[in-house]
């Protein structure tokens, strides 16, 4: 069997078919990473985005640098960083026009109305499970590193070094990050009343 990338190689000599055994090799992988970020319930569309951008950027891949899995979970979390972005900035938008369009609302904050929306539609997800409880900790943490890199640790089952890697850190940093997301959930777990994840 061919590794990762021996395929690559074959994919920037233009043997496009690789990139089916690509996809079977990590779609199932993106796809919990990416739902995970963005909180989409199905980011199919995402993930085929993610593996469109690999046969683009193929040429630019260098397995000296970083291995396959690193470079296209860097692509991955960059994707998922756009999408929520143009998602929010389209949110920010509606929630502007609403605010000039409501006479009297002088204290109106867009902003704000963003995170209550947020904590709303969480609110609403009906949690039948303590991994439905460690998933809205998880969403709760505002820094992005250390929230994508729980995320890689535990849903993707990235070291330290790859962590760091996708995310442009040290490993020392990377294993900061999860270390104080960890710590997080684990408050955030307590106060739902739940102490251990056993």
């Amino acid at each position: 069997m061919l590794t990762d990338e021996q395929l690559m190689e074959q994919l920037k000599k233009g043997e496009r078919d690789v990139i089916d055994e690509l996809y079977k090799r990590y779609s199932k992988k993106l796809y919990a990473f990416c739902c995970n970020i963005t909180h989409v319930k199905d980011p199919e569309d995402l993930v085929q985005d993610v593996f469109v951008r690999v046969i683009e950027a193929a040429h630019s891949f260098n397995a000296k640098k970083a291995s396959f899995s690193t470079w296209i979970f860097r692509i991955a979390r960059n994707r998922c960083i756009d999408f929520i972005r143009h998602e929010e900035k389209i949110k920010f938008i509606s929630i502007e026009e609403k605010a000039r369009q409501d006479d009297g609302k002088e204290h109106f904050n867009p902003k704000d109305t963003i995170v209550n929306a947020r904590v709303d539609v969480e609110e609403m997800v009906v949690k039948t499970s303590v991994i439905e409880a460690v998933r809205e900790c998880i969403s709760k943490i505002e820094d992005e590193a250390e929230k994508h890199a729980i995320l890689l640790y535990y849903i993707s089952d990235k070291s330290y070094r790859e962590i760091g890697k996708i995310l442009g850190k040290s490993t020392s940093m990377a294993r900061n990050h999860v270390k104080s997301a960890q710590e997080k959930v684990k408050r955030c777990l307590e106060q739902k009343g739940i102490d251990s994840l056993a």
